[in-house]
């Protein structure tokens, strides 16, 4: 499955990506989020040399692996990286203003959003190549230079991500921005019962497939050989529970829409 990260707030997955951090999720951090991240890890290497069940407490309570900002702070960020983006990359910008827009627009349900970068830090070799790779993004986008990270060969990974499986309350930008699909400006057209049935099995499978890990992850707790990585797969498979049973909610509230609206049609 490789190595999951996340752009989340308590009860709805945004985004997700795998094996990367996508850039705009970055360009919505500033320098202080620099600071705080080579603080979670010092924390982070420290917790490694103290017992399982000190490492175990400081995972829990979040000391390292995620990174908590305010819808207000990520947006401003957002729009102050806007003007790198315009003098390097314009061709992202209708992508980097659709991200914007459903980030605002999720600034209504929540405070904070949650950056978590835990699956991907726990199989790092060396914590200062993370440290290393947001410094030398920041410096980039301060002289207005092109990054690493933005990756031609995978667009949508490497600048949002996917949400093929999010529960967020705006357009789905992996189905927009899919190559050969429809126009930017052309407005996606009403989903049949088919496809609703379809998303629904699909999700009711990832939250039945969660729920499921969740509970494994808790026996992997009791053994002390694999405590540490049943407690970060509780933390990661028990989100994953919320979200995917947010998203079986959202499915069935869709089905019950269409078939009122086929109703009325009738």
């Amino acid at each position: 499955m490789g190595n999951r990260c996340y752009l989340t707030t308590e009860t709805t997955q945004i985004f997700e990506s795998n094996n990367s951090l996508p850039t705009f999720w970055l360009m919505g951090l500033s320098s202080e989020h620099l600071v705080l991240l080579s603080q979670q890890l010092e924390t982070y290497e420290l917790a490694e040399t103290l017992s399982q069940k000190e490492f175990e407490r400081r995972l829990a309570e979040k000391q390292f692996g995620v990174i908590d900002v305010s819808f207000e702070d990520f947006l401003q960020n957002l729009d102050f990286h806007s003007e790198y983006l315009s003098a390097v990359y314009p061709d992202l910008l209708p992508l980097y203003h659709d991200f914007q827009e459903l980030i605002a627009e999720e600034s209504s349900y929540s405070d904070n959003l949650e950056l978590i970068y835990l699956d991907y830090l726990l199989f790092l070799e060396d914590t200062a190549d993370l440290l290393a790779a947001f410094i030398e993004l920041f410096e980039a986008m301060n002289s207005f230079e092109e990054t690493s990270w933005i990756n031609e060969e995978d667009i949508l990974g490497s600048t949002i991500g996917y949400d093929d499986f999010s529960n967020h309350h705006g357009h789905y930008l992996s189905v927009k921005y899919q190559p050969d699909n429809r126009s930017a400006d052309e407005e996606p057209p009403l989903s049949t019962k088919a496809s609703l049935f379809y998303q629904l099995i699909k999700s009711g499978f990832f939250f039945t497939l969660s729920f499921i890990l969740a509970i494994g992850s808790i026996w992997m707790i009791l053994d002390s050989m694999t405590r540490i990585a049943g407690v970060a797969g509780g933390l990661l498979f028990g989100m994953g529970t919320v979200i995917f049973g947010g998203n079986l909610r959202h499915d069935l509230k869709s089905l019950r829409e269409r078939k009122g609206i086929e109703k009325i049609n009738d």
